[in-house]
């Protein structure tokens, strides 16, 4: 267990105030400490430990094995060509159908369009979905922890440490809107069961 965040060396620290969690007691440290203990009732007070989680590669080490898997989410990524059809439904489908806290959810595509496909946006909100996002490059995401290539034309690109997971979801693009309500109820069963998988 560190008692300096390594994550954070390099810097001049900065005094913060925290409140105790346990008796509400303001707290001093400083933002290179990991941890204090509460000087009204000795409660361990953490450096914005959730967040810190979701970044810094000392994490597993500062914290213990068995805090960093129960606080640390999984970055799940749906990855389509264009990011604008497939992929968008089955992250707004994810975040809909997942209520774990340990999870998130988001979409991008290895060629961006400029927009999304209006017929994906119409079946969404079908499904009660209003999806105001924009078609984003995995390029500019970061770290993840699975990728799912939505369908078989998707060459995901060389992502360290991350699983990758096919699914053979044809694109409806340019086709009938009753093609989008298919590509939907597949993509639908296909989150459902991911969920159970990762949860």
């Amino acid at each position: 267990m560190f008692n300096k965040c390594p994550g954070s060396l390099g810097g001049t620290p900065t005094l913060k105030i925290k409140k105790c969690p346990e008796c509400g007691a303001e707290v001093e440290l400083f933002s290179n400490d990991v941890q204090v203990r509460c000087d009204r009732c000795g409660f361990t007070v953490y450096n914005d430990l959730e967040s810190c989680l979701q970044w810094c590669k000392y994490a597993k080490e500062c914290v213990g094995e068995e805090l960093y898997k129960k606080l640390k989410k999984k970055r799940i990524v749906f990855l389509g060509v264009e990011n604008a059809c497939r992929s968008v439904m089955a992250e707004a489908l994810a975040k809909k159908l997942s209520a774990a806290p340990n999870l998130g959810f988001l979409s991008a595509g290895t060629h961006p369009a400029p927009e999304v496909d209006r017929k994906a946006l119409a079946v969404l909100r079908e499904e009660e979905i209003i999806w105001n996002g924009r078609p984003k490059s995995i390029s500019k995401i970061g770290p993840v922890d699975i990728v799912v290539a939505v369908g078989p034309d998707v060459e995901p690109p060389a992502l360290p440490e991350a699983q990758v997971i096919a699914w053979d979801v044809p694109g409806p693009r340019e086709k009938k809107i009753e093609e989008y309500r298919q590509t939907l109820r597949m993509i639908k069963e296909k989150v459902s069961e991911l969920l159970k998988e990762v949860a």
